[in-house]
This record gives C-alpha cells, structure tokens and sequence, in this order.
C-alpha cells in the first residue's frame, strides 16, 4: 500500500518506505492519517490551521502532530516572519509513503491491515461528503467523477509496471508540484487500489 503527494518544492524523498510495526501504528489513527494527508496535501501548516482543516482542536492536533514527529513522519519548519514562534509550521518528512509489513509475523500483518483500514476509512469519509453535495456541483463536475471498476489479469510484476505507469501520469497534477493550474482547476481526490482479488467463499 501506499499514498503519495507533494507537500512543497523543498526537496524531499519522493517516497519513504514504512515497515517498523510501532510507526505503522501511528498511522492507523484517523485524526494523524488525516493530518499527514493535509500536510502532504498544502504544504507547511500550523497546529491551529491544520485544525480548522481536519475540524478538530489546536491542542489535540498538536498532540498527535508531535507524536507523528516522535515517529519521523513530519518535522517542524521556521515561522513566518512575525508568526508566533510557539505555533510553528509542520510539514511531512516526505512527499510519499509506502506501507509494507515487515515479515509475515501476525503483529506485523495486523499492523498493516489497519493502516489500510484507515486509509479506506478516510476515503469513505470523503466518498459519503461527495455524495452528499453532488446536487449542489456544477454538471461538468458531475459528469467528471468516475468510481469504475476492473477485473484485470496481471502478474505481480504487471501489477507493479502498471501502478508506476498510473504514478507517473498522475504526478504532474499533484497540486504542489504543479505550477500553471489552470484558474477553473478544483482540488480532486484520486485514488488507486489494486490487489489480488480474494476467492469467493462458498
């Protein structure tokens, strides 16, 4: 599994792998995932801005942002001339992430599972908002949206080739990364899964 994203034009490791079971953790909780993904996502935030992004409070997400710091997952940068020094910008420690459980042990596997869970979680989250405004978006947006579905029959290195084709179509419109956006251009969710279908239990 993984989720990639530019959070600015610092340079930064494209993509970190994450295999440690304890750092894995830190990302099954909904409120850090949602965290990492704003910062992934604008750039360098405050506690008190990445609070009004998530809808939470300054102080529970300075919590956990400092515990995603324990964790390596994001650091802290200078302020803004004439900001407070004590609400200091975050920002992710990379532009991607891969989750890879480490081994086949059931700790490691379960840790997994759960940052998979959460990251699914979120896009629910998300799915069930759009869902819920589609009468109100303009019908170019409308016919826009696609939810479609693949049976495909690929080996594991097909499988690969062909998420790393998607990356590197996709990466050019990552909103960071991306310099000459149009004035009509709205921020777009866009997600891929891919895995190996499971037998269908009689």
């Amino acid at each position: 599994m993984s989720f990639t994203s530019r959070a600015n034009s610092v340079a930064r490791p494209e993509r970190v792998p994450i295999t440690d079971v304890r750092v894995l953790g830190a990302f099954a909780h909904p409120l850090r995932l949602r965290l990492l993904h704003h910062l992934m996502r604008k750039g360098p935030d405050t506690a008190s801005r990445c609070a009004e992004a998530v809808d939470d409070s300054a102080s529970n997400c300075s919590y956990h942002l400092r515990l995603l710091h324990r964790y390596g997952l994001v650091e802290r940068v200078e302020a803004e001339d004439g900001s407070d020094a004590r609400d200091r910008p975050w920002r992710a420690v990379a532009t991607g992430f891969d989750f890879l459980p480490d081994g086949q042990g059931p700790e490691s596997l379960a840790a997994h599972s759960a940052v998979v869970g959460a990251e699914l979680g979120e896009l629910t989250r998300l799915v069930r908002h759009f869902l819920a405004d589609f009468g109100s978006l303009e019908e170019p947006w409308q016919r826009a949206a696609v939810f479609d579905s693949y049976a495909l029959a690929l080996t594991p290195d097909e499988l690969l080739h062909l998420t790393s084709v998607i990356d590197l179509l996709v990466r050019p419109y990552i909103i960071a990364n991306r310099r000459d956006v149009p004035p009509d251009a709205a921020e777009i969710s866009f997600s891929v899964q891919a895995f190996r279908r499971p037998k269908e239990q009689s």
